[in-house]
């Protein structure tokens, strides 16, 4: 051959490369068009995490740096409220839009103390399963084209309770890090064509007791309690690098809506216990709740006046993505305020409206009828009641709950608990039920998780 000839042979197999990876371009950038219409979601819920331990909410540890950077370029909501200060509750009202009166999960997996434990046959308890007749998030989006992809951590978000509803890809790693939740998804996410938007929920339990110390991060305290604060920072610390990782990886800076959230949070003793107890206080009840997707024209931006809840994530979700919502959900979609800073309509409504919060809990001694734990919230002020509580707190003048007002606002008591008795008078849905087996190896899983009573 002549290097004439094999100049032009040269020359040739170049174009010709160039037109196919001119096409493959084609095809990609189609795909792209195609999904650009219709970004992905996801949806990171942190189990067990208190908002108030970022820097971005003003704490003294630089915990989350990447947590921080997308904050910082996302609509948040500063006044966030969970529907019930325990997993099942409020995630289940995450996934429907209804609070736990309403969708009937009131409670979770718990095991009880008076179990005989020299008796080989296991423990059963009853568990509540998500309405049948409600549609959650997850099949919603499925009915839309998603393909939908969830993996959780936490023992209470699985089968049992109905939360695999709508998912194309479900598992339950119960109590597993969050690197293993991060290899689920990566591995899921090759099986469906790339032109097919995503919807992945990833439920992080890494945050919740027993506080792993997590190095490099975690520096030894002076005392029992600042030690247990400072591995709870450390895992918040590991987390952060985590979801780092995967944002990088599946390139959720682009055509994504992210949603970041978390059920309920954590007391150091504020109120004189540790952990997630029977109680509805702000250190359990305040939680993260942003959106982010700049090119998705969701500014950066903090909404600090008005009071938002759980409850409004899924008709946001479905507002933000132009989907029609379902009737009949407590939720309010909050998308006007995610697309710009104002909307003075849906603000007003905000600030006229109650959010409430529940706790149930069941007598150690057999034969007792189950206790409730109630708040109500508007504007600065907390209602709380139940059995043996009667409590009321200005949030603009007691943001750590210590100054109980009850007898001296008869007023603003009598008017946060209208509404609530028109909630209570609804009574709680009734849905169905399943028998869930706890063997010894389940029942050690939660002690270690405090979910023994």
């Amino acid at each position: 051959m002549t290097r004439l000839n094999l100049l032009t042979l040269i020359a040739l197999c170049c174009v010709l490369a160039a037109c196919g990876g001119d096409q493959a371009a084609d095809r990609q950038g189609q795909k792209a068009v195609e999904h650009a219409g219709r970004p992905d979601v996801v949806l990171i819920l942190i189990d067990t995490f208190r908002p108030d331990h970022l820097g971005f909410f003003g704490y003294h540890q630089d915990t989350a740096p990447f947590l921080d950077r997308l904050l910082s370029r996302s609509t948040v909501f500063d006044r966030a409220f969970s529907t019930s200060s325990w997993t099942a509750p409020s995630t289940s009202s995450l996934f429907t839009g209804l609070y736990p009166s309403h969708h009937g999960v009131t409670e979770g997996f718990l095991a009880r103390k008076q179990r005989a434990e020299a008796s080989p046959e296991p423990e059963t308890v009853q568990l509540n399963r998500l309405p049948a007749q409600v549609p959650t998030l997850a099949e919603l989006l499925a009915a839309h084209g998603y393909a939908t992809m969830g993996v959780a951590s936490n023992i209470n978000i699985g089968t049992e309770i109905g939360f695999d509803r709508g998912f194309d890809r479900f598992r339950k790693l119960a109590d597993r890090p969050a690197s293993q939740l991060g290899r689920q998804i990566l591995d899921w996410n090759g099986e469906f064509p790339d032109e097919q938007p995503r919807f992945f929920y990833l439920h992080f339990n890494d945050v919740h007791e027993p506080y792993v110390p997590r190095d490099p991060w975690y520096r030894e305290q002076e005392n029992e309690l600042a030690s247990l604060v400072a591995a709870y920072d450390s895992e918040i610390s590991y987390l952060d690098r985590e979801i780092e990782a995967l944002y990088t990886q599946l390139g959720w800076d682009e055509n994504t809506l992210l949603v970041l959230a978390s059920d309920h949070g954590e007391e150091f003793e504020e109120h004189g216990q540790i952990g997630h107890q029977f109680t509805l206080y702000n250190e359990l009840m305040r939680v993260l709740l942003a959106f982010s997707g700049a090119d998705l024209a969701i500014p950066a931006q903090r909404h600090d006046a008005v009071n938002v809840s759980l409850i409004d994530a899924l008709p946001t979700i479905l507002g933000l993505l132009e989907l029609p919502a379902p009737e009949g959900r407590d939720g309010t979609s909050l998308a006007p305020l995610v697309r710009r800073s104002q909307a003075p309509r849906l603000e007003r409504r905000l600030r006229r409206r109650v959010l409430f919060g529940h706790r149930s809990h069941h007598r150690e001694r057999i034969g007792l009828p189950e206790t409730h734990l109630w708040a109500a919230v508007k504007g600065d002020w907390k209602l709380i009641e139940g059995e043996n509580n009667r409590e009321l707190y200005d949030f603009a003048q007691d943001r750590e709950e210590r100054n109980n007002r009850w007898d001296d606002e008869p007023e603003r008591v009598r008017g946060l608990k209208r509404p609530l008795r028109t909630l209570q008078a609804k009574g709680f849905a009734e849905g169905e039920t399943t028998a869930v087996e706890i063997d010894e190896a389940t029942r050690e899983q939660l002690r270690a998780l405090g979910y023994v009573q």
